[in-house]
């Protein structure tokens, strides 16, 4: 059985070093990239999963996942968007 590799994508490194703990402790490759420009730089589709925070510098996890959904190589990497926003309206 392969090891599933999960990206995490957040510009707040205390969150992404727990992430990273958790994620490792369950068995998964993790790596991290704290902006939407770093990520780019790596090879996305050998990537499982994306953990994607929607709040970043200059791109944002959502233009971040349409650059993504419009390369055919990354369109079909799962993507899951970390919000932090408090209204449930916002969440959904």
């Amino acid at each position: 059985m392969s090891t599933y590799r999960i990206l995490v994508v957040d510009d707040e490194e205390d969150l992404c070093e727990i992430l990273q703990f958790n994620l490792e402790t369950e068995g998964y490759q993790v790596d991290v990239a704290y902006s939407a420009e770093e990520a780019l730089q790596k090879n996305i589709s050998e990537y499982n999963l994306l953990l994607l925070d929607v709040m970043m510098g200059e791109i944002s996890g959502f233009r971040m996942a349409r650059t993504l959904r419009d390369n055919p190589k990354t369109a079909r990497v799962p993507i899951i968007f970390q919000i932090g926003r408090a209204s449930c309206r916002e969440r959904v």
